[in-house]
């Protein structure tokens, strides 16, 4: 069972009532959470790992991105 939750990433393709397709794409800067991490939670060690992995996440999904608004057009 989870005790908390933070969404870090977020990209998500979504069919409007109007019936036009849209892409929304949120996330939490990796330097945001690494200062977060910093000042709540200095003990855990896994922070600049979590953060890598968001920074290549980021990468992906603005790929995505911009390769699937780019069929919208």
């Amino acid at each position: 069972m989870r005790e908390a939750e933070t969404l870090l990433s977020e990209l998500k393709v979504i069919l409007n009532t109007k019936g036009n397709i849209e892409v929304e794409y949120n996330n939490v800067p990796s330097e945001d959470f690494i200062e977060a991490m910093n000042k709540k939670l200095p003990e855990y060690e896994n922070t600049h790992i979590i953060a890598a992995f968001m920074k290549r996440v980021r990468r992906l999904s603005l790929t995505y991105y911009n390769d699937v608004n780019k069929l919208l057009l």
